[in-house]
Parts: C-alpha cells; structure tokens; sequence
C-alpha cells in the first residue's frame, strides 16, 4: 500500500499570481519519496515540527545524494526523490503561477549544481519574508490581503536574485584558457596596468562576468593578481640590478614611489630599499 503525499492543510490564501499554503504531514518514521512539481515552488520546514533529509534527481544523477536545507526550491518539471525523517512535519509554502514561474526561471536548462544549490538556500530575507507569510497565515481573521500581496511581491524578487546569483556562479567557472592567456600576456607586457575594461573587451565579456570569472578560476580579484605579479617582477628587478626605484616603481605600473613601497611592504613585510639590500647579488 503506497503512501498518501496528499497534507493536511491548514491555511491558505491565494494572492495576484500565485498562492501561500500552511501544511502538514504525518509520516512513517523514516520516508522515501519522490515528487515532481509543475510551478516553482519556494517552501520552508518550520521547527519544530521540521526534518533532515537528502535528496537527488533521479533523471539527472541518481546516484548523486545532496543535503535538503529548512529553505528550498522545486524547480517545476524536474523530479526529485528524497529521504527524510518521518513523524509531524509542517511547512510553509509559497506557490508561483506559470507566468511567474517562467519569467524567473527562464528558457535555461538547469544543471545538476543550479539544482542542488536550490534544495538548501541561505537567504536570510527570503527566510524572514516567509516568516511574516506565515505570522499572516496563522491569524486568518486579522489577515491584511494587502500585507500577503506585499510579501509575494518580495519574495518574487528575492527569488530572482537567487535565480540570477546561482545562474552567475553557474557561469563563472568557465573562464575559458585563451582568456585567460590573453589576460596573462596583458598583464605581462612592459605597458601601463591594463584596466578592467580593456581585460574584460580582450575576453569578450563585461568587466562583471569577468571580474566572478576571474575570481572563481584564480581564488583573487584581478586588481590583486595584477599587483601581485607586478611587484613579484619589482623584486627581481630589485635583487638583479641597480635601475633606480623610481624606475622599478613605474615599470611596475605605480604612478608615485609612496604607492609603490606602501603595496610593496604589504606583500613582503620589507621596504623596497631594505629588500634589494637583503637580496641584491
């Protein structure tokens, strides 16, 4: 005999474009389920009547188990087969009509890390702002429609940005190799610093995409593996020959000797004198 996914619920309040639910399941001890949503769908475990669990996407990688968190999404048309503890289970649901559902999730095929990431969002205003649904649901005769519109309006927002913020971390790991060559050899010519601009044009993108780039493929903002680079080439200039540093400073990409000893000594804990002293041939 299957098991009845059906909740109990509890209240419900329907808003322009979507809808606010408080559920309940009472469920064996430990449960194996498996559900597929067809409008995205943000919900919140509420202690403590909430549960562990884990969870993979049988279609994509079902050998692949993640950690479910309190705040989640189910990403509509996409199954997901999870493990949980059983006993009262309530949840906090806030359901998206279908033009809602697309404008946010857009024509894009979800991978498998955009969809892990959704099962454990760390977003405290989307936790507070289903707080505040649920402080509405709980009260149904002093219930303000025009508060629950408010809230869904926020959500909608705050849910884009995580749509948009995972999408970017998506897309920020694939820093191609010429790009970054061609970034390189910039950075190596005996020219003025480049700026960010002209990087992110030399890589066909925008100094934002470049700058996430960036920092995913090399753990630094550019700005710092510019300067790092730069004073690591003044060093050897500094131990292997006697050019002035006024010289070094400048070929070093620094428009005043100050500037150039202050990140100097921020690298190496040395003045840019003390060092060619230390370790001049």
């Amino acid at each position: 005999m299957g098991i009845d996914f059906t909740p109990v619920l509890l209240e419900r309040c329907a808003v322009q474009g979507g809808w606010f639910e408080l559920v309940e399941w009472h469920w064996p001890d430990i449960l194996n389920f498996e559900r597929c949503e067809n409008q995205l769908m943000l919900e919140m475990s509420l202690p403590p009547m909430a549960a562990d669990a884990s969870a993979c996407f049988p279609a994509i990688a079902p050998e692949k188990r993640c950690f479910m968190g309190a705040l989640f999404v189910r990403h509509p048309g996409v199954g997901i087969a999870g493990r949980s503890e059983g006993g009262q289970i309530r949840v906090m649901r806030c359901g998206l009509d279908d033009s809602h559902t697309a404008a946010i999730i857009g024509g894009k095929r979800p991978t498998l890390g955009f969809l892990q990431g959704l099962l454990n969002i760390r977003n405290d205003a989307l936790r507070s702002l289903m707080r505040l649904a649920q402080r509405e649901l709980d009260n149904p005769l002093g219930r303000s429609p025009l508060a629950m519109e408010a809230l869904f309006t926020l959500i909608l927002i705050e849910l884009n940005r995580v749509f948009q913020a995972a999408a970017e971390t998506e897309t920020a790991s694939r820093l191609a190799p010429w790009q970054f060559r061609r970034i390189r050899e910039r950075i190596e010519a005996d020219t003025p610093g480049p700026t960010i601009p002209e990087l992110a044009a030399l890589c066909g993108i925008s100094p934002r995409h470049l700058h996430r780039q960036f920092l995913a493929l090399t753990g630094k903002t550019i700005s710092t593996y510019v300067e790092a680079y730069r004073i690591e080439r003044a060093k050897r200039q500094l131990a292997q020959s006697q050019m002035p540093l006024k010289q070094i400073a400048q070929q070093a990409g620094f428009s005043h000797s100050n500037s150039f000893a202050r990140a100097f000594r921020r690298r190496t804990c040395l003045s840019p004198r003390a060092y060619r002293q230390r370790f001049s041939d």
